[in-house]
Parts: C-alpha cells; structure tokens; sequence
C-alpha cells in the first residue's frame, strides 16, 4: 500500500516504528559495548519505554526487525540458484566494506550477534536451495556439512577475519572470497558422494 493511502495514524504508527529502529541501529552503531534494550532505545529516543513494547513485544521481535533493517542497509542478499554464489558473495563483501562501521558493531556486541544470527535463519535454506542439484546424491548430513561451509564463508565473520587476520584490502577480501567459494564449488562437483559405512560384524 502506498504512504499517501494510508490514514493518519497509520502513517504516525509507521513513522513511529521507523525512528525506533533508526534509534536501535544507531546505539548498535555507535555505541556497541553498551547496554542494548528496549528501555535504553527509549530514552536514546525520548519516549516511554512503553512505547517501544507496543511496537516491539519482545526481544525476538525487535532483533528481528533489525536484522531487516541491516539487510537492507547492507544490501545482503542470499542465492537461490548456485550460478548466484559467486556474484553475490563479492557484492556482499562490497557492501560490507561501505557499511564498516555498522558491520563492525553488528559483529561485537552482544546486541549485534543476535541481530546477526538471524542472518543464519535465511541463508541455510538459501544454500541449501542453490546447491541441491549439486548436492543431490548425498546423504542429508553431507549435505548439511557442507552447506554449512558455504553459510560460514559467505558471512560478515568470514570478512572480518580475511581482513584483520588475512590483513586484506576490501577488493582483496572479495578476491578472496570468490576464490574460496570457487574452490567449494569445486570440491563439490569432482569429489563423488562417500560410499555408505559397512557396519561391523559381531
């Protein structure tokens, strides 16, 4: 629905939904080590922390909506096809590095790995999607295993580390994790699927 169809308290509740998170993302920003809570954005807001509670119930709810916003403020995208691991992976180590400070916070605070981890919610299944024609022949925990290895590096962990341990350049992390993620790919199109265990006869 367009912004001009709704009423006027829709568009106030919206509005007042919209500077909640703005204020949350600030303090993750700005501010990581501190105190993260509903009481907190409310007195960074100037509101009640009521107010907070009405649009937000819970913690859950509230890191859920935030993790949105830093998708859409990080540009984050998950494949769907396996064609799209590659590209993706170095628009997302791209964004990282355009929204650093925001990634850097989101990565240590407590808040921000909450937040984060619901990163983990959409990209199993994602990866899990783009690589089921390739996957296929495996047992259900080879392919889990190995998804998983796809999720790590294609993560704002994986870039913190290439560029702080790896003492990578933002293009040199990219470099880097398509060249990772190409040789997954690799791995999993020549290495056949492993041959089923005998079990022991007693």
């Amino acid at each position: 629905m367009r912004q001009s169809n709704l009423s006027l308290r829709e568009r106030q509740t919206a509005s007042t939904r919209e500077e909640i998170l703005d204020i949350a993302m600030k303090l993750l920003s700005d501010g990581p080590e501190g105190n993260f809570s509903h009481e907190s954005i409310a007195a960074a807001a100037g509101m009640g922390a009521r107010t907070v509670y009405r649009y937000f119930p819970d913690r859950a709810s509230l890191l859920e909506a935030l993790w949105y916003r830093l998708r859409e403020a990080t540009n984050t995208r998950f494949p769907s096809r396996e064609e799209d691991i590659l590209p993706l992976a170095r628009t997302l180590f791209r964004e990282f590095d355009a929204h650093e400070t925001l990634v850097r916070a989101v990565l240590t605070s407590p808040a921000g790995t909450e937040v984060r981890d619901r990163g983990g919610v959409e990209g199993r299944p994602a990866f899990a999607q783009s690589l089921a024609t390739a996957l296929a022949d495996l047992p259900l925990r080879e392919r889990t295993r190995i998804t998983a290895a796809f999720v790590a590096v294609y993560s704002a962990p994986f870039w913190q580390l290439l560029r702080d341990r790896g003492n990578l350049s933002g293009p040199e992390a990219q470099e880097a994790v398509t060249w990772t993620l190409t040789a997954l790919l690799n791995a999993v199109h020549t290495n056949p699927a492993p041959a089923p265990k005998k079990l022991k006869k007693r």
